[in-house]
This record gives C-alpha cells, sequence and structure tokens, in this order.
C-alpha cells in the first residue's frame, strides 16, 4: 500500500487578528494542545480570505474587529462580512469569533444556527484555558453563542436593512422606502416593530429616533 495513502491528514487553524499581543498569546496556546496542527496567521481580511483559498482551513479563529487591508483602520462590520464569507465556503469551516465586542453577532444567528460547521463565540478577555474549551467544542461540530447574543431577540433582515439605511446612509423615510421598493406605510410598521424589538417608548422630552439609534446600537445591530 502507498505510505503517502496512510497518513492522516494534516490539520490547519487560522487565526485572524491585527494584534500583535493577543497572537503571540494564542498561538502557542493553540500550538500546546494541538501539537500537530499547522497554525496560519492573518491580520487583515484581504489575507484571511486569501489564505482559506489556498489551504481551506479546518478552524477559523477571528476577531470582529479587523481592517479590510494592510494599515487600513479596523471595523466590526469588516469582521462581520468576513465571517459571512467564510459561512458560505464549502466545505464548511469550523469557526470561533475572539473578539472584545461579541454582540454584532446578533446579526448572523440564523446562520448560525443553521450552520453545518461547528460556531463558537466567547470575549477575549476571558482566560486561555476558556478558549481552548470553546475551540473543542468548536471542532466537534457544536454551536455555541454567549448569552447576551442568544437572548436577544431575531430581527427581520429588512428591519436591519432599514438602521442601516437610516443610521448608516442617512437616508429619509422617503428615501428609504424608495430604496428597498416598499411603500411609506410599510417602513412606519417596521419603525414600530424596531421599537417594540429593542423596548423603545416614546418620551415626551427624547428624540424617539435618537433612543432607537443608541438602543440598536447597544444590541450589536449597528456598528
Amino acid at each position: 500500500m502507498n505510505a503517502e495513502l496512510t497518513e492522516p491528514l494534516l490539520q490547519r487553524f487560522l487565526v485572524v487578528d491585527d494584534h500583535e499581543a493577543i497572537l503571540a498569546g494564542t498561538i502557542p496556546a493553540l500550538q500546546a494542545r494541538y501539537p500537530t496542527v499547522e497554525i496560519l496567521t492573518a491580520k487583515h481580511r484581504q489575507s484571511a480570505e486569501q489564505q482559506v483559498a489556498l489551504y481551506r482551513p479546518d478552524l477559523a479563529i477571528i476577531d470582529l474587529s479587523l481592517p479590510e487591508l494592510p494599515h487600513a483602520v479596523p471595523n466590526t462590520e469588516v469582521g462581520i462580512q468576513l465571517l459571512q464569507a467564510l459561512m458560505h465556503t464549502h466545505p464548511a469551516p469550523n469557526l470561533m469569533v475572539l473578539s472584545t465586542n461579541i454582540k454584532p453577532l446578533v446579526r448572523l444567528k440564523p446562520a448560525i444556527n443553521a450552520y453545518e460547521g461547528g460556531f463558537a463565540a466567547i470575549d477575549k478577555s476571558l482566560p486561555i484555558r476558556e478558549m481552548l474549551k470553546y475551540v473543542d467544542l468548536a471542532l466537534r461540530g457544536s454551536i455555541y453563542l454567549p448569552s447576551e447574543v442568544r437572548s436577544r431577540p431575531e430581527f427581520d433582515r429588512r428591519w436591519l436593512e432599514v438602521l442601516r439605511l437610516k443610521f448608516q446612509e442617512g437616508l429619509s423615510e422617503k428615501a428609504i422606502a424608495e430604496q428597498m421598493k416598499i411603500s411609506d406605510r410599510t417602513v412606519r410598521n417596521y419603525w414600530i416593530r424596531i421599537q417594540d424589538a429593542l423596548n423603545v417608548y416614546d418620551h415626551p422630552h427624547k428624540d424617539l429616533r435618537v433612543q432607537i439609534e443608541i438602543a440598536a446600537r447597544k444590541a450589536g445591530l449597528l456598528n
């Protein structure tokens, strides 16, 4: 029998983080736990996507706040977009989010719950042993989301689009309706549902839209 056919396939992990201190702590811990695994690193989204295309890692550990390119400013939206791209990769890699702010994952809850690979998310401030525990869990194909993400209500993608167009694009209500190809009345209905989901209520001395924006940002629905 050909000796090459009997050799186990090499496992690869990809760690995506632009902080040298995090890489210096994470990589040795992973190497000690998984001594036969090859560990790759990337410091921005472009490099991460290139390495995924080349090496198809078994596990990707990702910080949500990432630069798009070298020397760019880190942005949570970049990390979310990278996650979305990886979740559509075949075969599905196991994923772990290791970030100081994991609340934006609420936007991906339906996709995470239906994901074919393992998925775990924890705060960077937790001890290394906790990180390793959830790496093991993701490698087994399990899904874990912390309580602050699990407990948040599901948001219809159309509501998220209204929030984005209003507070990130700065569009008026009429422009939002035209962009989404819906009626002004439907936009008003969406605002009511968003308001209810975020538990924001009319206050005589506060601007309702401002309160919705504040609540949406706290919930991780906006950058």
